[in-house]
């Protein structure tokens, strides 16, 4: 009984200690649920231990008296809770309970009360730890349990004798040496698209001598399986690709190099994702759509998008994020047929989140790239802006610059967000630059693009999306009630609604051919769509989705609509660990 009642209050301390701790930010409802979940999983985690320590025999040691194993383990879980105390901001994680005092009594308890204690602390979310990686799909989840995996076996200390130990931290499987400095784990990412589109008559004037969409299909949009390794603060994470667009061609979303010599400090190197606008920053695994907005990928696609080799480094705070890199050509890019050098560009990023309350988050940014060197190929220095029309079932780019001879481009634009309970808005303005090359009398002028879209997330059943500090964005939804036949519960819906529009024309009119004015008709796209998003849990999700696309585009000579108007309808299925 004194034992059981030690137990009790260890744990009562520890969720004291992390409740007077948490920042404001994350005192809200899904935050209280979440700790009421840890609570019971953590009491049942203490009857099994103490179940063990009861049925453990005492083991004497030569030359002193026998000690019980509650005896032993007094002492002993002192020491390692200082050690996780001086890991925790090299790390990159969370405070523990015992980074702003005394040993509590979980850690008097027992190294094992003290590593489940850490180990079920609340993570992410409004107020929660950067993330381990440079990416935030697939391996940037992954690296985050890594971490922290890794840093609940090092507060074993000298309890950790064996050679160490598995886990599952939100279903991927990790393990962790047993002094805590080293761990690997792996996730998945599957996302599975079936759709088609639906067009006006093939006899309406806007639809003559355009390509011909599918009226059903299916794509394995994104197969990623992150591999993620963790030695003290340096962490390597190798992520093949067998999705795409389209799928069938097997590529590398990410290999790259991480050190974290603070806790919110992360300098990367190798190919991977670099920070940039509010669209990208946020995983693929959280969209509110199935496809990010046409004007978001066409401005990645300058210097940054996936796969891209960069170098540089971020650093994410509880307010504010900032990040900053050199880039490189993507994954693949290089061939025996390309002339020397390669791209050369940047990338950056700021944001901050001025408001962070219970009902209330205000995010604001700014980001911008710039392709200092446009990529030489055998064809000659040229840049296309193009895009599919939001779906990624049919693979045709109905908007399209055409290869633009160019010594440089560029893009920027301002970010907003707005969340209160669980409502969420955001949009984002991008202005996109290129600078032509100049050959002979031909009339080369600069160029200008822009576009931007709006977004809106209302979730039915009442959750609320949080915000994630480590890459400065809204993350996805963790249903109250997941889908059970057994206790009833349904799942979490989202209803979500968008307005997207890209414009690739400049310097051109209508009835003259581009040539005579240096410009370009690249066509003008506009979609709103609607969707309903269905999550049975934390891993699982499904999404409807039906757009509403309009392209006005017309040929070279300014004289032909090549442009159409036509539907899509698509249904993804995704599961992501």
């Amino acid at each position: 009984m004194r034992r059981s009642g030690l137990f009790r209050a260890a744990l009562l301390a520890t969720l004291g200690t992390a409740a007077a701790a948490a920042p404001a930010a994350a005192q809200d409802g899904a935050r209280i649920e979440a700790l009421e979940r840890q609570l019971r999983e953590m009491q049942a985690e203490l009857s099994r231990l103490r179940r063990e320590v009861a049925a453990r025999p005492a083991e004497p040691r030569p030359g002193r008296p026998a000690e019980t194993a509650t005896a032993r383990a007094a002492p002993r879980g002192r020491a390692p809770a200082a050690t996780a105390q001086a890991r925790s901001p090299a790390d990159g994680g969370p405070p523990t309970a015992t980074a702003a005092q005394a040993p509590s009594p979980a850690a008097a308890a027992g190294p094992s009360a003290a590593r489940t204690a850490q180990a079920r602390a609340p993570t992410g979310g409004s107020g929660g730890q950067p993330a381990a990686s440079g990416v935030q799909s697939g391996s940037g989840q992954v690296a985050q349990d890594t971490d922290s995996a890794a840093r609940s076996a090092t507060t074993a200390g000298a309890d950790a004798a064996g050679p160490g130990r598995v886990s599952f931290p939100s279903g991927r499987p990790t393990f962790t040496s047993g002094d805590g400095r080293f761990s690997a784990a792996v996730g998945a990412q599957i996302q599975y698209d079936i759709g088609g589109y639906i067009r006006d008559r093939r006899s309406t004037p806007d639809q003559r001598g355009t390509p011909h969409l599918n009226t059903f299909g299916e794509n394995l949009r994104r197969g990623r399986l992150p591999f993620v390794f963790r030695y003290d603060d340096v962490q390597l994470n190798v992520t093949p690709d067998f999705g795409g667009s389209p799928d069938g061609d097997p590529s590398l979303y990410e290999a790259s190099l991480n050190w974290t010599p603070l806790r919110a400090l992360m300098v990367t190197a190798g190919y991977f994702k670099p920070w940039l606008t509010l669209g990208d920053a946020t995983s693929s695994n959280d969209f509110l759509f199935l496809e990010r907005p046409s004007v978001v990928e066409i401005a990645r696609s300058i210097a940054a998008g996936d796969g891209r080799a960069a170098f540089g480094a971020r650093w994410a705070e509880e307010r504010w994020f900032l990040s900053g890199y050199l880039t490189g050509g993507n994954y693949g890019s290089q061939s025996s047929s390309e002339a020397t050098p390669q791209q050369t560009g940047a990338a950056f990023r700021l944001a901050g989140r001025p408001v962070a309350a219970a009902d209330w988050d205000l995010h604001l940014g700014l980001s911008g790239s710039l392709a200092f060197d446009i990529g030489r190929t055998a064809g000659g220095q040229n840049i296309t802006l193009q895009d599919r029309p939001e779906l990624r079932i049919d693979q045709n780019r109905l908007i399209s610059t055409g290869a633009i001879p160019a010594d440089g481009a560029h893009e920027w634009g301002p970010e907003f967000a707005l969340r209160w309970r669980n409502f969420l808005l955001q949009g984002e303005y991008i202005r996109i630059g290129v600078d032509q090359s100049r050959s002979g009398t031909a009339p080369r002028p600069d160029l200008r693009f822009e576009g931007g879209y709006a977004e809106a997330s209302w979730v039915l059943t009442g959750e609320a999306r949080s915000y994630s500090t480590s890459g400065g964005a809204f993350e996805g939804i963790r249903p109250r009630q997941p889908f059970s036949l057994r206790d009833g519960g349904l799942g979490a819906f989202e209803l979500v609604g968008r307005y997207s529009v890209v414009d690739l024309n400049d310097r051109v009119t209508r009835g003259r051919a581009a040539a005579a004015t240096g410009g370009v008709f690249g066509g003008r796209q506009e979609v709103l769509g609607l969707g309903l998003n269905w999550y049975p849990s934390n891993n699982l999700r499904f999404m409807l989705d039906w757009n509403n696309v309009s392209v006005d585009r017309l040929n070279a000579a300014g004289t032909t609509q090549i442009g159409q108007r036509f539907d899509e309808v698509a249904l993804r299925a995704q599961a992501a660990f």
